[in-house]
């Protein structure tokens, strides 16, 4: 349903996770955790996140 995830950090830059790189997605421990199937792909703490953005 969602092509991209987008994640903006609190101190500066983003960065763009595109369709095919991800399934899923969660909060986990305190941490925003991308996911490929059931792998983790990528984790960012979430202290240092400004936002998660879902674009279609």
């Amino acid at each position: 349903m969602y092509k991209r995830i987008k994640i903006s950090f609190i101190n500066a830059g983003s960065i763009t996770i595109n369709e095919g790189d991800w399934t899923d997605y969660d909060l986990v421990d305190g941490f925003i955790v991308i996911k490929k199937d059931e792998a983790w792909v990528a984790m960012y703490n979430a202290k240092e996140v400004f936002s998660v953005v879902l674009e279609k």
